[in-house]
């Protein structure tokens, strides 16, 4: 028999904020995982690290991370392996869309390169990091989050989705690589996302459009198969099953969770 459960492993979650981050904590740590959480703003990221200890009785440990700093990404690698002997999973939820929104003939290649260093380099740092000490234990699973935007490639979101799409194919490349190894690599992409910011999303498009944010939502909405928003535990419960050993051959692949938007 398969042991189902994360009994016993231990997990990093970088862009452990509200929203998804703080849902795949809560998930992974519920499942019987101890859970290192990685952000940069450290009272909310110590806050969390209580919040998760105490729903799951699992240790919980926070560590301040600059994800955009490869120095930053490799040591939170090594704290949780310092702090835990090991590690098995990793989460990737951190993430940079540069604002405001621009099309490509606009984009403002500072901000640009912001968006690469955190979702291509950073996030492929902590993957390659994490990456080494599973393939010297013989397993392992990285899940990244990525965007539906990289796929339906959004007017004036370029920054994001071709930084989302680069990590995209990184992550299917490197999935193949450290196969040999035991070691998985996948992603989970997110529709929308119900939290503040799509709330807030929906408030400046309602200003625009001369209508209300209900209404706006509405419209998203029944552009999606299942007519609905997701939630971020929607995300989390995706992350779950590829994170454990359910998920045991299952690599180099992406879960859309949409509600059903890329195919309504």
């Amino acid at each position: 028999m398969i042991d189902r459960s994360l009994e016993g492993a231990v997990a990093l979650v970088t862009g452990a904020g509200a929203g998804i981050g703080r849902s795949c904590a809560l998930a992974l740590a519920g499942d019987g995982a101890s859970v290192v959480v990685a952000a940069r703003r450290s009272e909310p990221l110590t806050a969390l690290a209580a919040e998760v200890a105490e729903a799951s009785g699992q240790k919980t440990l926070a560590v301040p991370t600059d994800i955009s700093d490869v120095e930053q990404c490799r040591a939170a690698v090594e704290r949780t392996v310092d702090e835990f002997g090991r590690i098995d999973v990793v989460v990737n939820v951190a993430t940079h869309g540069g604002s405001p929104t621009s099309s490509v003939a606009d984009i403002d290649w500072d901000d640009y390169r912001e968006s690469v260093q955190v979702n291509v380099i950073g996030t492929m740092e902590i993957c390659r990091a994490a990456g080494r000490h599973m393939a010297a234990a013989g397993s392992g699973s990285i899940v990244n989050i990525s965007a539906l935007s990289a796929t339906t490639l959004m007017a004036d979101l370029a920054r994001y989705t071709s930084t989302k799409g680069a990590m995209e194919s990184m992550s299917k490349t490197m999935a193949k690589e450290i196969g040999p190894t035991g070691v998985r690599v996948n992603i989970v992409t997110p529709g929308m996302t119900n939290g503040p910011q799509l709330d807030a999303m929906f408030e400046r498009m309602a200003v625009a459009q001369a209508r209300t944010p209900e209404e706006v939502s509405a419209r998203f909405a029944s552009g999606a198969a299942l007519r609905r928003h997701i939630d971020p535990d929607d995300i989390a419960e995706a992350v779950l099953f590829l994170a454990s050993p359910r998920a045991r051959n299952i690599t180099g692949q992406e879960i859309q969770v949409t509600a059903g938007q890329h195919i309504a």
